[in-house]
């Protein structure tokens, strides 16, 4: 890390004037602060922590982002879905209210029956209106999502039950380290760890080196002898301090703030890990409860629905059933395919929380 290599900035100083006698002389000084053996490492170990930190950071960015945009494009399909059962039952309401009102002028049903059709192709109606508005809303949230200038195609697939990338059992507590916030916490844990160490180096005596070289104009005695130094003679010599803190009391401060705040970092970690734990057992069983609904629903609730609108049907344009029960078998076979939309999403929904919460970014 080349800030970790910083040693800090070298003073080079000019001096010129009458301060050793009447003529003018001249001083050059090159001064260089050093730590205490050692304190480079620390930093240096210091640096690589918070590198680490900020990349692992950007993983876990990105998994939201991945996240985010996931969720999103199950909810717009999802919403693509269900405008296409509720056009569906509309079509149905549609023929309903034209075979109630041609019922009604040859004499054969009241007033009743017609108004009622209406209402119930009206409320479809809104209902199909409020399904467009979160289409629409949902294509454009993916769209802002995925920073797309022009509108965003939602393929007209299938909308199935995704499956879960990382398999994982209830009570299994070995994905707690592949966790990607569990990772950045514990990350921020060693960042804290080497802050502390940092601290405890920086208690250390503070060393300086320098070199001098200067002019000492006018007559010396050398060795008995008288000498007149001018200008160009040149006097020179090295020098080195150490600086001692003479008041020990605010560097022991700092440091056990330091140890404070690593323990509140180590806290930290180990809540999240508990909380993670609970929140990824609960969406495992909410998993596979809605397993058990999707289940159901495939297996004998569409197929169900298909039969109940088509006897209904045909029942109703016979004369062998009432509009009343014919209205609430339609509503029924609605409901079930409405219901089984929005138990796919969810179950959709809480894979990719999983994932999210179980993902290394791999």
């Amino acid at each position: 890390m080349r800030i970790a290599r910083d040693i800090g900035r070298t003073t080079v100083q000019a001096s010129y004037g009458q301060y050793n006698s009447i003529h003018q002389d001249n001083l050059f000084t090159i001064t260089q602060p050093l730590a205490w053996p050692g304190y480079y490492r620390t930093l240096s170990a210091l640096a690589r922590a918070q590198v680490a930190t900020k990349e692992q950071q950007a993983g876990l960015a990105r998994a939201e982002v991945r996240r985010q945009v996931r969720r999103q494009y199950e909810a717009a399909v999802h919403a693509r879905h269900r405008l296409r059962t509720l056009r569906a039952q509309d079509s149905l309401y549609t023929a309903f209210v034209r075979a109630a009102r041609l019922r009604f002028r040859a004499g054969e049903t009241a007033r009743l029956e017609v108004a009622t059709a209406l209402v119930q192709q009206g409320e479809t109606r809104t209902r199909l209106a409020q399904a467009r508005t979160e289409y629409q809303v949902a294509v454009r949230q993916l769209q802002a999502l995925l920073q797309r200038p022009q509108p965003v195609a939602v393929a007209d697939s299938t909308l199935t039950a995704l499956t879960q990338k990382a398999s994982v059992a209830p009570g299994d507590t070995t994905f707690l380290a592949r966790s990607l916030l569990a990772q950045v916490l514990r990350q921020q844990v060693a960042v804290a760890r080497a802050e502390t160490r940092l601290t405890q180096a920086q208690g250390k005596p503070g060393l300086s080196v320098g070199y001098f070289n200067q002019s000492i104009i006018g007559p010396q005695v050398v060795d008995g002898t008288t000498r007149t130094y001018g200008a160009g003679d040149r006097f020179q010599g090295v020098q080195a301090t150490v600086a001692v803190p003479l008041v020990p009391g605010p560097q022991k401060a700092r440091v056990q703030a330091a140890r404070l705040q690593e323990k509140v970092a180590q806290t930290g970690l180990s809540r999240y890990q508990a909380e993670l734990a609970g929140r990824v057992d609960e969406l495992l069983a909410l998993r596979a409860e809605l397993r058990q609904r999707l289940q159901f629903y495939q297996q004998t609730g569409l197929p169900q629905a298909v039969v109940i609108t088509r006897v209904a049907t045909k029942a109703f344009q016979a004369g062998e059933n009432g509009y009343t029960e014919y209205l609430l078998n339609l509503d029924r076979a609605l409901r079930l395919r409405t219901d089984y939309l929005d138990a796919l999403l969810q179950h959709n929904q809480t894979v990719i929380e999983l994932d999210y919460l179980l993902s290394d970014d791999e």
